[in-house]
């Protein structure tokens, strides 16, 4: 039986996830774990291409003969610039490289931001592909005026492995110049930025082929003829697409990895001035289904402070070792810091002493315990949701009862109860692995022409339900 396969970039790993229907079960099979890291390079954070290109092509020949199809899904608003001969000028570059404060400073000075919202349906975050195509501009031009395409991280991929430079409707809805409600670039916007509106690919819709390995820019792929699907390729999106809130828009989702992308889904952009105000954004799922949530500072704290802990004690901290930490710490419930503070969602050598600054400066107060911080982070975390949950109910004049929670986030008991707890909402957990499996899922639904295929697969994964704990 030939099966899918999953590539799944995630901010600080890579998985890929081999899929097919048995039995009228979905199974699956991690066949690759990759952790990486940004690198400087330069003078630049950068992500190391070279390092995820060649797991991706040795997992490809490795299963080459179990495999009919590829999806791949990443992180958004990260690029790469491809010139005339189809080669890479600019290497992808992290949202995490202070450089995007350049563009998003020079944008702020040609449109009201206001305005910039109404035609994206964006949340404005300097971290967003304008900004850091316009910093590109500013800083390498060289690099700038010999490219001709501009390809999301995914896009790029996807580009590598079939010769193919299309744009991806999902992962290009998160680059601040799409225009949702047309569903294709806002081109006239980019020219009036003063940026190349030709750089932008020609967008695709989910589950066609995008094309075959035969056509590869990687030697050892052309041998192979296997189908590239386009799949929901922002991770989110796919993630989305296989929880309740898909089909049920009085139920939210928490996609919660690095970052927490909260919110629902709905029919159509939520553009209001609220909305702009509230810094919530919108972007395209899959098959076109609207999203509106807000991205906000997720596990990527609790990665932080595990790791800087591992150097210390050397415990590797699974979530129930942090689950056990969190229950016995003594740390007062009301205890919290402000998730987004701008030090905190910066690269750090030491993010312990970040956290012991925080605290002296802010409330002049000492952790003498650092792994009480786990605990600290878990509640400010969700504090945040708390905060993000009540304004999306402002802007849509309606309460909320449940909260689809998938990611690494959804295996955490300790962060799932609290969420309950705090929202006073009910809580589905999981799947971990809910992306890979919605990229998977857009894979079957092309080969499957079975209309019950997402019933299929969703039915076929188990979920935990945490509920309000009523003491608290």
């Amino acid at each position: 039986m030939k099966k899918s396969l999953a590539i799944d970039m995630g901010a600080t790993s890579i998985r890929a996830i081999l899929g097919y229907i048995d039995n009228g079960q979905l199974i699956t099979e991690e066949v690759m774990r990759f952790n990486h890291e940004i690198k400087d390079i330069n003078g630049r954070k950068q992500w190391d291409f070279d390092a995820m290109i060649s797991k991706i092509e040795n997992t490809i020949l490795k299963y080459k003969d179990e495999i009919s199809t590829i999806g791949v899904d990443t992180w958004g608003v990260d690029f790469g610039l491809i010139d005339k001969n189809g080669l890479l000028v600019y290497n992808p570059t992290s949202y995490r490289d202070e450089s995007c404060e350049i563009g998003f400073k020079s944008i702020k000075e040609k449109i009201d931001f206001n305005k910039l919202f109404e035609n994206t349906g964006n949340q404005i975050m300097s971290i967003n592909t304008l900004f850091q195509l316009e910093t590109v501009k500013l800083t390498n031009k060289t690099y700038y005026e010999k490219a001709e395409k501009l390809l999301m991280t995914p896009d790029f991929i996807n580009y590598l492995l079939t010769g193919k430079k299309y744009g991806e409707r999902t992962i290009c809805s998160t680059s601040q110049m799409f225009d949702l409600e047309k569903g294709e670039w806002n081109k006239d916007l980019v020219e009036n930025l003063g940026l190349n509106k030709d750089l932008l690919p020609e967008i695709i819709n989910n589950k066609i082929v995008i094309g075959s390995t035969r056509n590869s820019l990687i030697d050892s792929l052309r041998d192979l003829d296997i189908e590239v699907i386009s799949v929901a390729s922002h991770d989110t999106a796919s993630a989305v697409y296989v929880t309740e809130s898909y089909n049920d828009e009085d139920c939210l989702f928490l996609s919660s990895g690095t970052w927490s992308l909260i919110g629902c889904c709905n029919q159509k952009p939520i553009l209001t001035d609220q909305a702009y105000n509230y810094s919530l954004t919108n972007e395209t799922g899959y098959d076109n289904k609207n999203m509106f949530f807000k991205n906000v500072t997720g596990l990527y704290l609790i990665e932080k402070l595990r790791d800087s802990l591992v150097k210390e004690d050397k415990s590797k901290f699974s979530f129930d070792e942090i689950t056990k930490l969190v229950e016995k710490s003594s740390i007062s419930d009301e205890c919290i810091i402000d998730v987004d503070y701008d030090v905190f969602t910066k690269e750090s050598d030491n993010f312990i002493e970040d956290l012991d600054k925080y605290f002296k400066e802010k409330h002049n107060l000492a952790i003498e315990n650092k792994k009480d911080y786990f605990k600290i982070i878990y509640q400010s975390i969700v504090a945040n949701y708390k905060e993000v949950v009540k304004n999306i109910e402002s802007c849509l004049g309606k309460k909320f009862t449940r909260i689809h929670v998938m990611g690494g986030g959804s295996q955490s008991k300790v962060l799932c109860q609290m969420i309950a707890d705090k929202l006073n909402i009910k809580v589905i957990a999981g799947p971990k692995e809910a992306t890979a499996i919605g990229n998977i899922l857009a894979q079957l639904e092309y080969k499957n022409e079975k209309e019950n295929i997402r019933k299929i697969v969703t039915d076929g994964f188990e979920t935990i339900t945490y509920l309000p704990n009523k003491n608290n």
